[in-house]
């Protein structure tokens, strides 16, 4: 199973979210043709001690006892740290964004963001590139920003499996997106308060965490009433792991969530914590995913 770090980019347009996704490729191996949120793998350069230099000065350790393992145990700290880094990593590759501030606190200028996109495709190939461009920029990432959202594992019967930290923040001011076409055909905006329609009418297919992720970022939202408030009121939620099971039958694949009362029969590794799920979790639907593309209905 690969460690993953996926992040929520997130605006305000007109008074509503809106998240970043992006569409993969039709002919890639995996999650071919679905819109996702940037993110991947956790590259062993994302824990190395340049990397660790890396992290903004202001940047603690207070959050790391934040993320559990699926034991309950808080995740060593170093792992933490990569965690956070290889979500800064991918969003810069997989978006052009990158969520960084210079040596004096601040933002990261766009202008000087749009001057290091040529870096992409390096940083794609080799991620240590990723830390060896913020040391000669004198950039420093900022960690503090992302608030733990979510956390997910692909259900045991799927061949290829990803224990996912969600990531979310702001996109910073003044940069852009550009998407990376080497694996995706074009990147939206998408507003989650409005994205089931969107599904159901067939413009964009996505996989049950993304569905529920798209439902949980509207709840709150609403709830919070504005990106500002609900990133606030959001850092320190808790974030279960939640690792889903399949049954399969008739043709098509239901996933079961560990909230639903067919888990415990259904096929599969499971795992519900011992303090049972919150409600913004429990709350939410199961989902219908039709072979083979594993899309949400």
């Amino acid at each position: 199973m690969h460690a993953a770090a996926t992040v929520l980019l997130l605006r305000e347009v007109e008074a509503e979210l809106e998240v970043l996704m992006m569409c993969r490729g039709a002919g890639l191996s995996f999650m071919a043709g679905m819109w996702v949120f940037p993110g991947g793998r956790v590259d062993a350069a994302d824990a190395s001690a340049a990397a660790c230099r890396c992290l903004a000065p202001t940047s603690g350790a207070a959050d790391c006892d934040h993320l559990q393992t699926l034991d309950g145990e808080p995740v060593p700290a170093g792992q933490a740290v990569a965690l956070r880094v290889a979500a800064c990593r991918e969003t810069f590759e997989e978006a052009g964004v990158l969520l960084a501030r210079d040596a004096q606190g601040r933002p990261c200028q766009a202008a000087r963001v749009d001057a290091l996109q040529a870096l992409r495709t390096t940083v794609a190939s080799d991620a240590t590139a990723f830390v060896a461009m913020l040391e000669e920029q004198d950039l420093y990432l900022d960690v503090d920003r992302l608030v733990y959202w979510s956390h997910w594992i692909t259900p045991s019967l799927e061949p290829k499996r990803f224990d996912t930290r969600f990531f979310a923040i702001a996109l910073p001011p003044g940069q852009a997106v550009s998407a990376d076409l080497s694996e995706l055909t074009h990147h939206a905006w998408v507003r989650p308060a409005r994205a089931p329609e969107a599904i159901e009418r067939g413009e964009i297919r996505v996989v049950p965490p993304t569905l529920l992720t798209l439902e949980d970022l509207a709840e709150s939202y609403a709830r919070h009433g504005g990106l500002e408030a609900m990133l606030a009121a959001e850092r320190g939620r808790a974030v279960p792991p939640v690792m889903p099971r399949i049954d399969a039958g008739a043709g098509e694949f239901r996933v079961v969530m560990p909230w639903d009362p067919g888990y415990a029969a259904a096929p599969g590794e499971g795992c519900v914590p011992a303090g049972g799920f919150p409600a913004h979790l429990s709350r939410r639907r199961s989902c219908i995913v039709v072979s083979p593309g594993r899309e949400a209905r």
